[in-house]
């Protein structure tokens, strides 16, 4: 029986190669359909130019997964949400929210809300993640 080796050369390569699944960030629209999205953003924030969606860690990083605007850039308050877009290391969601005047505002929703949702009947109250409660502050951005 022969026997291969790695040379150590190659072994760092790949097994980053095999780990890259396992190192995967969420990603938009990944996956198959989990739950529903709703933002009311609220009448401090004015007019909408940015709208972005992040998978949260539940403390400081987020990373971002979906730009919410159009193509035409129109913003809409209502969205799908996908399995894919969190993972077991950042499985809450952000959205944020940047107004015409530059100011970004956040809201999260934590991983067990997220969950919940995820695990609700479609097309029903409890499958809707509500984004109302919004902060000037955010976690740091990874």
């Amino acid at each position: 029986m022969k026997m291969h080796r790695l040379t150590p050369a190659l072994a760092l390569p790949v097994t980053l190669l095999l780990a890259a699944p396992a190192m995967a960030e969420p990603e938009c629209s990944g996956g198959g359909y989990a739950a529903d999205a709703l933002v009311e953003p609220s009448d401090a924030i004015g007019a909408i130019s940015v709208s972005t969606q992040y998978a949260w860690d539940g403390g400081s990083r987020l990373v971002e997964v979906c730009n919410l605007l159009t193509e035409g850039g129109d913003f809409f308050a209502t969205w799908s949400l996908f399995s894919g877009e969190v993972d077991e290391v950042y499985p809450g969601i952000c959205v944020s929210l940047t107004n015409t005047s530059g100011v970004e505002w956040f809201s999260c929703a934590p991983a067990n809300v997220v969950a919940a949702a995820f695990a609700a009947a479609p097309q029903t109250e409890e499958g809707i993640i509500h984004f109302v409660e919004w902060s000037d502050e955010a976690p740091t951005l990874q």
